[in-house]
């Protein structure tokens, strides 16, 4: 028998689980997406390995040692470890799964994609050229290979693409090309709970001093906390942009925070160039959709200092090529390295490394 490809499997089992099949149909995660496909299948029950509830939309949750065989189900985990999910399903004896990417994909939007995958084949489709101008870019074979299979993922809707990476959050950016000297100075841009910063000391422990940039007063306080045992670290309670002002994020608009017009979380920001005077060796942005903006009230910093940076670039699928368009454009003198630290969607860091 011929094998279907994947976007032809994706279709049949499709067509299979919001017909009229006379399997049982479960979805594995509670969740929007979860909520969308129950919208349209009548389903048999819901999928939690950790959930305390035993019911959710009037139908029984189910532990995965409870599936029956010959059930179907569809995969909503999508963020970390959407891999991990689909081996667990694969693991089921008489159990035909589909990971909800795929299954999105083969709906023709009667089922909404993922943000991330569908603002991607957007901006992929609008700007070809960027985004094969940023594969030319990278100083390693490595990093032409994870943007291959990020893109491949993201354009395609295919998380097979994703079997080469596995849930590595743990070792961001710190990767054996970031080397460090004595005295250096590190930004913590989207410092969060202050991990970031411990890695840091560790890779580097006659550091000059560390300026931690977290905007969220609960978050900063346990920052201030799990680093009280530290040295030298210059606390910011704003978040990095490209000048000082107020804004609103709205958290729940997908794949990133964006700016609000309308309401939302209020934090304060201030260009990095604003803040510091000192010379800096390191800065790490992670900063929920703001790294461009950021980067542009740091180009005195990149100039003058001409600093390592790690940049996440996967909330927005334009900053693939906007984060290295803006600081190429202070600083041409990078290599340029990308690195991808879990099974889906989030953690794409890009290195821009001094030559």
């Amino acid at each position: 028998m011929k094998q279907l490809s994947q976007k032809a499997h994706a279709a049949a089992f499709h067509a299979e689980f919001f017909g009229n099949t006379t399997q049982k149909r479960y979805v594995l995660g509670i969740n929007e997406f979860a909520d969308e496909v129950a919208k349209r299948a009548k389903l048999d029950g819901f999928i939690d390995e950790y959930t305390t509830a035993s019911e959710y939309r009037g139908k029984p949750v189910l532990k995965l040692n409870q599936v029956p065989a010959g059930s179907m189900v569809i995969s909503t985990v999508t963020q970390a470890r959407p891999k991990t999910a689909m081996n667990k399903l694969l693991r089921l004896n008489g159990v035909v799964s589909m990971d909800y990417f795929a299954v999105a994909d083969a709906s023709h939007f009667l089922l909404p994609q993922v943000p991330a995958l569908a603002d991607t084949q957007k901006e992929f489709a609008a700007n070809p050229e960027k985004f094969e101008w940023v594969r030319n870019l990278f100083a390693d074979q490595e990093s032409r290979e994870v943007f291959n299979r990020v893109m491949e993922f993201r354009v395609n809707a295919n998380l097979r693409a994703m079997r080469f990476f596995d849930y590595t959050a743990d070792q961001q950016y710190f990767e054996p090309f970031v080397k460090f000297s004595p005295g250096e100075v590190f930004v913590d841009g989207g410092g969060f709970d202050g991990y970031t910063t411990e890695e840091f000391i560790k890779h580097c422990p006659q550091y000059g001093g560390v300026h931690f940039f977290e905007p969220t007063e609960s978050t900063l306080a346990a920052a201030k906390n799990k680093l009280a045992q530290h040295r030298d670290i210059h606390y910011h309670p704003v978040g990095l942009f490209d000048k000082k002002q107020t804004l609103s994020f709205d958290a729940s608009a997908g794949s990133a925070c964006k700016i609000s017009e309308t309401g939302g979380v209020k934090i304060e920001v201030d260009a990095l160039d604003n803040r510091v005077t000192e010379t800096l060796g390191f800065i790490k942005l992670d900063l929920e959709g703001a790294e461009p903006k950021a980067l542009e009230g740091m180009k005195w910093h990149i100039q003058e200092d001409h600093p390592k940076l790690a940049v996440a670039v996967y909330h927005d699928p334009a900053h693939f090529w906007q984060v290295p368009e803006i600081i190429l454009g202070v600083r041409s003198d990078y290599k340029v390295y990308l690195r991808h630290y879990t099974e889906g969607w989030t953690e794409t860091v890009m290195f821009f490394i001094p030559k």
